[in-house]
């Protein structure tokens, strides 16, 4: 029986091979924690007292929060489906053997 060969034997998927809403959810992670790092440096240093306002705060734990919830969503749910994949071509391999 012949595997596809997006699937690597840890059951990770490549960039190319993912479909375009798995795409934007990481892209949009990657974009969201990096403008709350970015916007926490600019507001520390910007200021004159070198503080971090109560707004840019909010911004930056909620953009931490929802990119590292898109992120490991994400990751969890390809590794599952990593692992059933390599559960039953493993199954259809011992079959096919006997």
């Amino acid at each position: 029986m012949k595997r596809s060969c997006d699937i690597d034997k840890d059951g990770h998927i490549g960039w190319r091979e993912l479909d375009f809403r798995d795409k934007a959810a990481y892209t949009m992670a990657i974009i969201l924690i990096f403008s709350g790092i970015v916007m926490a440096f600019l507001c520390f240093f910007l200021t004159g007292d070198y503080s971090i306002t109560d707004g840019v705060l909010f911004y930056v734990s909620e953009a931490f929060v929802t990119g590292g919830a898109l992120l490991g969503i994400a990751t969890y749910i390809k590794g599952k489906f990593g692992e059933i994949t390599n559960y039953i071509h493993k199954k259809i391999d011992n079959e096919t053997e006997a």
